[in-house]
């Protein structure tokens, strides 16, 4: 569009200076004639330009240029020229054939030049006139078939101008020419050549000039045939003359040399332009096979938009002018019912107004809008819609139309909201076991202080049966202070957290010198090496290594010296951790239970412990976001593999 609208321009600015030269020249020719000096109105050895002549051009030339520019009352003034044009074409044609009327040729000046006819254009020069008037009046008509007509009488007035400009180009004489071209002056014939194509232009859409200047391909070929049909036959005639008028050769030999240097020429001109046409065909041969790939890659897209998203076209306006079935699926709507109407046929009145005034502003910016919108299905039901909102524009970077595309994340959006929920849930819960364990510990202690001042008073006074229940008790509330510990450091896990750089070989060397003597009592050992740095949080990755070395030394039997073996590998987005020890085992029954808080698989006399350290491991590797899990055979051992995200 931007490309036709500067070919306008270019061509209105050429028709311009063409209606501006044509009047410079018969400017000059009208003053020659009214000072009476022979070399303004005629060009060595031509004929003079008639002083008619001159102001029948003057006025065209003027009538075109006013219509051109569309200036004040153009078109009355382009009627008043091309009626002078046609008027003094007809009194000029009308003499010749011997009519009875007022003789004009030399109403305005004498003409004291012309041996024949003084004063009076040539009959071709005023039938040329007369073509070119009726074509002036015809420019502003809104009839098709008018316009044509005009475009045919244009097309009469070249052949004529051109016939007399190749005679002069070949030095024909006057005297050699026809009657009807005789007195015809080269500026003239040159002038109806211009301005007949200028007026021509006016209606580039229809008649010869359409087939000329077209777009399609035949068009384009004309256009590089015209040079040579037009200067090849003129060159060779205008050498044809010359050749004959020295008499080097007859004139039936320069003939058959003429039609053979053409047919020549006209050999090597086509195959030149059928090498460029074979050349165009295979560039048009692989745009078509690109476009339809690209056609094909299109097709695909929009089966995969059509199946996953609800998809919507709109005006500038927001009226709807297309929707698709997975729209109309999850709307309840038909497309009937959607085509013309807004989306304010779905609206759940859930959003605010400044919500969608801020959406409209910035789509109408050109800008592209994301965001969620929940909308109402026609049977009240409620969606939610992950959109984007995209504005076309043409190829003036103006909007058209907005293409919006949605995705139905209503049971995300659900799952969301339960997840919150649960968040909020676990959180208080969290917060009742801290409080609730904090809480406990206090007449826990009492009951302990108790029950040793008791012991510690009347032991003497106790028989056997008393003192082995104050055992009893005092073992009992031990126990119970360990759980409430385990669970009030479980609730405290993940608290004030910070994500930090940990090298975990530095941290193992950390816990290998904490466990320094319980390693050497077992006379137990860990093996590492080659551990990644990783950004995690560095207090529960102490606490998780720790319990899991704890665990594989404390379920080892009492004649088995403990191994423990950590090694790590890169996986994609995250690193897995392998700790593998030579422990009891685990029964496949009970590997999915040891990470449930409390969870004991053992007997407390053969193994103390609370059963909360794999809990509290769970819970630190989730806190991570990543997993446990655990590969166990009875009397070989026990392998531990948890999964942390590479952030570092």
């Amino acid at each position: 569009m931007l490309s036709q609208k500067k070919n306008d321009e270019n061509t209105l600015k050429a028709v311009s200076i063409i209606t501006i030269f044509t009047m410079v020249m018969v400017g000059v020719v009208i003053v020659g004639w009214i000072i009476d000096y022979k070399p303004m109105v005629s060009l060595v050895n031509d004929v003079s330009m008639k002083f008619n002549t001159a102001l029948g051009f003057f006025f065209a030339a003027g009538g075109l240029y006013v219509s051109l520019k569309e200036l004040k009352y153009y078109k009355l003034i382009n009627f008043i020229c091309a009626a002078i044009v046609t008027t003094l074409a007809a009194f000029s044609l009308m003499g010749y054939a011997d009519w009875n009327v007022p003789n004009i040729d030399q109403l305005f000046v004498a003409d004291n030049y012309s041996k024949e006819f003084p004063g009076a254009m040539s009959p071709a020069t005023a039938l040329c006139f007369m073509l070119l008037g009726i074509s002036l009046l015809s420019i502003h008509s809104t009839q098709t078939t008018i316009k044509k007509f005009a475009q045919f009488l244009l097309l009469i007035v070249l052949l004529i101008s051109l016939i007399s400009t190749v005679a002069f180009i070949l030095q024909v004489p006057n005297e050699k020419k026809v009657f009807f071209l005789q007195t015809m002056a080269i500026r003239t014939s040159v002038l109806f050549l211009l301005l007949s194509f200028s007026v021509a232009l006016k209606n580039s859409s229809l008649g010869f000039t359409s087939v000329v200047l077209g777009k399609r391909e035949g068009s384009k070929l004309l256009r590089k045939l015209l040079p040579f049909i037009i200067l090849v036959p003129l060159i060779l005639s205008f050498i044809l003359l010359t050749i004959s008028a020295k008499g080097y050769f007859s004139m039936g030999f320069n003939i058959v040399m003429y039609t053979v240097t053409f047919i020549l020429l006209s050999l090597i001109y086509i195959v030149s332009i059928t090498h460029g046409l074979n050349k165009a065909d295979e560039k048009r041969r692989e745009l078509e096979a690109s476009l339809r790939n690209s056609n094909q890659e299109l097709s695909h897209f929009k089966h995969a938009l059509d199946a996953s998203s609800l998809i919507a076209i709109t005006n500038t306006k927001g009226v709807i002018n297309f929707v698709n079935d997975k729209f109309c699926e999850t709307s309840k709507y038909s497309r009937e019912e959607l085509i013309g109407k807004t989306h304010r046929i779905i609206n759940s009145k859930y959003h605010s107004k400044e919500f969608f005034a801020q959406l409209w502003d910035t789509i109408k910016s050109g800008k592209v809008w994301i965001g969620e919108i929940k909308n109402q299905a026609k049977d009240g039901s409620f969606y939610w819609v992950h959109t984007a909102i995209v504005p076309l524009k043409d190829s003036d970077e103006n909007i058209i139309e907005y293409l919006a595309i949605r995705q139905d994340i209503t049971e995300r959006k659900v799952l969301s909201q339960q997840y919150d929920t649960l968040k909020e849930k676990n959180k208080e819960i969290e917060q009742f076991a801290y409080i609730a364990s904090h809480d406990l510990q206090e007449p826990l202690r009492t009951v302990q202080s108790m029950t040793a001042f008791l012991d510690k008073q009347y032991r003497s006074q106790l028989d056997e049966t008393a003192i082995k229940s104050f055992e009893f008790i005092n073992e009992a509330t031990s126990r119970m202070s360990q759980l409430i510990k385990g669970l009030l450091d479980f609730s405290r896990i993940g608290g004030n957290k910070e994500l930090t750089i940990v090298d975990c070989n530095t941290l193992l060397d950390t816990i290998s010198n904490d466990l320094h003597q319980n390693l050497i009592d077992r006379n137990a050992r860990i093996q590492y090496s080659g551990l990644p740095t990783l950004k995690a949080y560095e207090v529960e990755l102490r606490l998780l290594f720790q319990n899991l070395f704890t665990n594989a030394i404390k379920f080892t039997d009492k004649d088995v010296k403990p191994l423990i073996e950590v090694s790590a590998k890169k996986d994609l987005g995250f690193w897995q951790f392998k700790v593998k020890d030579n422990g009891i085992g685990i029964a496949p029954e009970h590997q999915t239970k040891v990470f449930a808080i409390f969870q004991r698989l053992n007997n407390r006399k053969d193994y103390e412990g609370t059963g909360i350290g794999l809990a509290h491991c769970e819970k630190i590797v989730q806190l991570h976001g990543g997993k446990i899990w655990v590969e166990s055979e009875l009397g070989k051992g026990s392998t531990f593999y948890f999964t942390i995200p590479n952030l570092a």
